[in-house]
């Protein structure tokens, strides 16, 4: 197995269209810069995807509110997302591997072990883990509530060593930038404490249950466990390719002990 083991999460703002439609140009391009960099022999790479309630929904024409509604659309979205990333994925010879979690399994020692010793064989033998929460079961009361704190625990499982946060905003800021043209990106920090979630003030989303919070959090919590963590934007041509080659891109935040 490569040394290193990389985590890119990708947030439903970057999957879709802001009319709620797949972004089928936008995934084509991540899974090419993915690709490029496994086939490079860089590292292995396990995604952690968002988008099946939102792809579900746009196929059914409904605008799931309710739990049930919810759960119905990821159970149709979720085929139809993993469909797209096999083919892209394929046309660049890997195959994937689809792993939906809920967050009982990371408290139960045994389902715990099964999911490393799955992730680990994928690995081995060059599939793509493709990751999502399993909302067509999960509820409010037992859900991640974003698939960033998902990535974060599953950064620490495989004892990644880089989680890579992809959304639609350049990283962090000393202020929302879409609500105050003056602020700055932050491009580095050395701990993510309670000054820096002050400057997290995200705007609803009906689309993305994630935010910038959200991410410091998953941040947080992956750098305590030996992970260095970037949050970018996804949309920037490229942008999995500068990370790789440790570019000045997005906010970067180092991680708090080695791996």
């Amino acid at each position: 197995m490569k040394n290193k083991i990389v985590v890119v999460k990708i947030g439903t703002n970057i999957l879709t269209t802001p009319g709620g439609k797949l972004d089928l140009n936008n995934l084509r391009d991540l899974v090419n810069q993915i690709c490029d960099e496994v086939l490079q022999g860089y590292c292995h790479i396990i995604v952690v995807t968002s988008g099946a309630i939102t792809t579900g929904s746009e196929r059914l024409g409904v605008k799931a509110r309710s739990i049930p509604e919810k759960q119905a659309a990821a159970a149709v979205g979720q085929i139809l997302l993993m469909q797209e990333y096999a083919y892209f994925f394929g046309q660049r010879g890997l195959q994937i591997g689809q792993v939906l979690l809920t967050p009982d399994v990371f408290e139960d020692a045994d389902r715990c072990a099964n999911v490393q010793n799955t992730l680990a064989t994928l690995l081995e033998q060059d599939v793509i883990p493709v990751i999502n929460e399993n909302d067509a079961v999960a509820t409010d009361e037992i859900r991640f509530g974003d698939n960033d704190e998902l990535s974060a625990r599953v950064s620490q499982l495989v004892d990644a060593s880089h989680l890579v946060l992809l959304t639609d905003i350049d990283g962090v800021y000393t202020a929302n930038p879409k609500q105050d043209p003056s602020a700055t990106l932050i491009p580095t920090l050395n701990t993510v404490d309670s000054s820096v979630m002050k400057l997290a003030s995200d705007i609803q989303n009906d689309r993305s249950r994630g935010g910038m919070r959200s991410k410091l959090n998953a941040a947080r919590t992956a750098s305590e466990y030996g992970a260095d963590v970037s949050i970018a934007n996804g949309r920037t041509p490229g942008i999995l390719h500068d990370i790789f080659k440790g570019a000045a891109v997005g906010t970067f935040i180092k991680r708090q002990k080695e791996s």
